[in-house]
């Protein structure tokens, strides 16, 4: 003989529904978390990821551009998550003080570049020797805050150029300058 299991009353044990209404809860805002980890982790890849070669947001001459992103919790719940995200635009050439000196180049191998890059837009100080270094290659240091300009900038000394970071002791006659390129043989 078999054993009749079916309850009455309702979908639960207790015949009161309260077990379906529990889940159903949990459901939801285990959801709405996964969802807010979600746009968490996708701001953060965008931020490691991001090289910024794509140029700004908005409009080209607007330095206020801003972006706000809100994710809503579907409507079995009434949390509105607001994540504000203000981007900078990164400086065009001629905001981007240059300083090009020269570690190793034949002799005015700096004054050649700091020409090249006047003609590419960047307002460059006079070129000089680093009486420092000497170094095999070209290369281009920025100050902290500027890694966009220095990438826009080594594309402009020319392929392959590296991005290193701003050396301290800062180099000779760069107190004014926001990158140094460094010209070696």
């Amino acid at each position: 003989m078999a054993r009749d299991t079916r309850t009455t009353g309702g979908s639960s044990p207790h015949g009161d529904g309260s077990a379906v209404a529990r889940t159903a809860g949990f459901a939801a805002a285990k959801g709405a978390g996964l969802i807010a980890v979600a746009v968490i982790v996708g701001v953060l890849l965008l931020q490691i990821v991001d090289d910024g070669s794509t140029g700004p947001i908005g409009n080209a001459g607007d330095a206020s551009a801003a972006t706000t992103t809100t994710a809503k919790k579907p409507s079995s719940g009434n949390t509105t998550t607001t994540l504000d995200l203000t981007l900078t635009p990164p400086k065009t050439a001629d905001q981007v003080r240059v300083l090009v000196l020269n570690g190793g180049a034949a002799a005015g191998s700096a004054g050649t570049l700091s020409e090249a890059l006047k003609a590419k837009g960047y307002t460059n100080q006079e070129p000089a020797n680093d009486d420092t270094a000497t170094r095999s290659g070209n290369v281009v240091h920025c100050r902290a805050g500027l890694e966009r300009e220095a990438s826009a900038l080594a594309v402009a000394v020319g392929d392959g150029t590296p991005v290193e970071p701003f050396p301290d002791p800062a180099p000779a006659h760069s107190a004014a300058a926001d990158c140094v390129v460094i010209t070696g043989a």
